[in-house]
């Protein structure tokens, strides 16, 4: 797999979209006094959404909008995409205020074989023997994980809900920040009401940092979305497969060395698993790329005349 000079903005992109998503364990920390998840949930939905807002008005993308409200069955798919993406953002956040870094990392670690998995049952995709193999291995892993770690549910609702959303927002067919702009702004009704209550009730008491702190989750939130989405336009999907591991792998780091998180010899081998069947997974795929890539002999003759 080449990578032309003239496309290695693009790389950078991906690369920078990666290490942001790498690094969210970091920021979110610094919210740690904040007793309630679903209040950052909620901060983070009002914010992401007035960001995405500017960012569609930039982008010249309301028409795109426009067209999923006219469309009944997006307009159903995108608020099936907003509950699981909401999941997603609430499980990661919980698992960053109570020590679960690690655990989170596996969930993303896993997400792809969970998302092959999705792409047999719904789409009757077919699986190579090595590709099933992988998978057998990262079930293996996972449950090794399971016996040593008490909140493996962590794990599993990231990977599940990564991937359910993943295949819900292929099917509304929208572009990555008209797609969380509609999300969120489904979700912001429910998220204003909650924090309303929450003023009401006196539980919310924040200083002028937090309140910042707070609503810098929605452009930290989109950052990273448009450089993947300028990227994916042209890095090649395998190479954007090997470098969506770059995420979980720092999360590891973060887990591992700052938070130090226990990591004993059965949950490490559980680990190890599932970089093996990525690894796997990762190379067959890579080589299914570069036979495509081959060409034809009527190719080949095309070029010659030329």
């Amino acid at each position: 797999m080449q990578i032309r000079w003239g496309n290695s903005l693009y790389y950078f992109q991906a690369l920078a979209a990666f290490v942001l998503w790498g690094i969210f364990p970091l920021y979110w920390r610094l919210l740690k006094h904040v007793t309630d998840p679903v209040e950052i949930i909620g901060h983070r939905i009002i914010w992401s959404v007035l960001t995405l807002v500017l960012c569609m008005s930039l982008l010249s993308q309301w028409s795109e909008i426009r067209q999923a409200l006219s469309d009944r069955k997006r307009l159903m798919l995108a608020g099936v995409a907003a509950v699981l993406i909401s999941i997603n953002w609430l499980v990661f956040i919980w698992a960053v205020l109570n020590q679960a870094v690690i655990d989170a990392s596996l969930g993303y670690f896993m997400n792809p074989l969970f998302s092959v998995v999705l792409g047999v049952l719904v789409f009757r995709e077919k699986l190579s023997r090595l590709q099933w193999l992988a998978v057998a291995i990262a079930a293996v892993g996972l449950l090794l994980s399971t016996f040593e770690s008490r909140r493996i549910w962590v794990s599993v609702a990231l990977a599940a809900s990564f991937a359910l959303y993943g295949l819900v927002k292929k099917q509304t067919k929208l572009s990555a920040v008209a797609g969380l702009g509609l999300e969120t702004a489904i979700l912001a009704p429910v998220a204003l009401l909650y924090l309303a209550n929450a003023w009401a009730n006196q539980t919310q008491s924040y200083t002028a940092g937090t309140l910042g702190l707070l609503a810098l989750g929605g452009p930290i939130t989109t950052i990273p979305l448009l450089l993947f989405a300028s990227a994916s336009k042209k890095v090649p999907l395998v190479a954007m497969g090997m470098l969506q591991y770059i995420g979980p792998t720092i999360q590891f780091g973060i887990g591992a060395l700052l938070d130090q998180e226990p990591i004993d010899r059965r949950r490490l081998l559980g680990f190890l698993c599932v970089w093996l069947a990525l690894a796997i997974f990762s190379a067959t795929a890579w080589i299914q790329s570069q036979r495509t890539k081959q060409p034809t002999p009527t190719d080949e003759k095309t070029v010659s005349k030329d």
